[in-house]
């Protein structure tokens, strides 16, 4: 059997199922679409498209009650990634002239994501543009509008469209505009537009208050103009907006504390911290912070009484380094903490609480599912 036959199994499958649940008021006119749609079927068995087209748009012309059979046909082509066949049922569906405006906003959707899946955003665009033309209320077609925006980047026109579907769901399109605004505070920082910066951010709040992208954006700036103590406050906010999201901060606020020297309120602080919020394994941090406020030797009784109850790698870590500079041991101790550190390496250090995506780079937009904001660290590891 040719390669392009097994291909166009599933296709013809789904055709047929589709024809056996069409429902039409006559029988004979029943026979007659079934005898078309067998036609139409072998053509496409036997890789003869142009034929097969032109079969089913004749049958949808003489009864628009088929219509849904064209729609399933052009998603498994789009599935299949032969957007050029799905585009062709589409456009061959809009341009005749006896089509009900009634399906006019439903196939220019289709086309719209044959576009998209084509890599064509511009006329993707255009058509979900007309859509909500003829129907203002189409939130597909803004979603998808939302979706191309975001694409190109163009965050002004992602955030308009945004905005009017806020009330519809204000938990998921609120963290979206958050992050769209945090773009453009991004931009504004990298300009050196500070003012602007601060407003972007502030806006994305409004809009979540849980945007720990903007927290940090602001507490950033805050370090940068040398006001440590309002980074401070801002940076510990973090714990309230999303206590996981602690670990992307933990370095800065490690010097602003250093910079006030008050390094010994850092490690009450996480402490407090560790207590409140178990499973965030700081013992590595608090360690650090240890060694340059009270030396090595506390930082590695801390240790090997925190590891006993609470194991960790990290710490483990860090316990063996301290042993290796100070203790003189031997080299089966070098050995050890340089495998533990290749282990840490390889650990997945971020996690996508929506999908399951693994990373070790942190991602504002989840790669895999693109939700905003859904890439966290994956605290039992660190």
């Amino acid at each position: 059997m040719p390669i392009w036959s097994l291909a166009i199994i599933p296709v013809a499958i789904g055709f047929l199922w589709l024809l056996f649940r069409t429902k039409q008021s006559h029988k004979q006119q029943q026979s007659t679409l079934s005898s078309e749609y067998f036609k139409g079927l072998n053509y496409l068995l036997n890789d003869e498209q142009g034929k097969a087209l032109d079969v089913f748009v004749k049958l949808v012309e003489s009864n628009w009650d088929t219509i849904d059979t064209h729609f399933t046909l052009g998603k498994i082509y789009r599935k299949n990634g032969e957007m050029d066949k799905a585009i062709k049922i589409h456009q061959g569906l809009i341009a005749r002239p006896t089509l009900p405006m009634r399906y006019r906003s439903k196939i220019l959707l289709e086309l719209g994501y044959d576009y998209l899946g084509a890599g064509w955003f511009d006329r993707a665009e255009g058509l979900f543009k007309e859509v909500l033309i003829q129907d203002e209320s189409s939130s597909e077609a803004r979603h998808n509008l939302i979706l191309i925006y975001q694409q190109e980047k163009d965050w002004y026109k992602a955030i308009d469209i945004a905005v009017d579907l806020f009330n519809e769901n204000p938990s998921v399109m609120g963290s979206m505009i958050a992050h769209y605004y945090c773009e453009l505070a991004e931009i504004s920082k990298n300009k050196g537009d500070i003012s602007q910066l601060e407003n972007y951010a502030h806006k994305a709040l409004t809009y979540d208050a849980a945007c720990v992208r903007a927290s940090i954006l602001l507490a950033d700036q805050m370090k940068a103009r040398g006001d440590d103590k309002k980074a401070i406050k801002i940076y510990e906010s973090i714990e309230r907006q999303d206590a996981e999201s602690l670990i992307l901060v933990l370095d800065s606020l490690q010097q602003c504390y250093e910079n006030l020297s008050s390094l010994n309120k850092l490690y009450d602080y996480l402490l407090s911290l560790q207590s409140r919020h178990k499973n965030l394994f700081l013992q590595s941090v608090i360690a650090s912070v240890l060694e340059k406020s009270q030396g090595k030797q506390a930082a590695i009784e801390y240790l090997s009484d925190k590891i006993k109850h609470q194991p960790s790698l990290p710490g483990l870590q860090k316990l063996v380094s301290y042993k290796d500079a100070d203790i003189g041991a031997d080299k089966l101790f070098a050995d050890l903490a340089a495998v533990l550190s290749a282990m840490q390496k390889d650990s997945v250090d971020y996690r996508c609480q929506k999908c399951g995506f693994n990373t070790n780079t942190h991602y504002w937009l989840c790669p895999s599912c693109n939700h905003w904001g859904s890439v966290k660290p994956s605290v039992i590891e660190l």
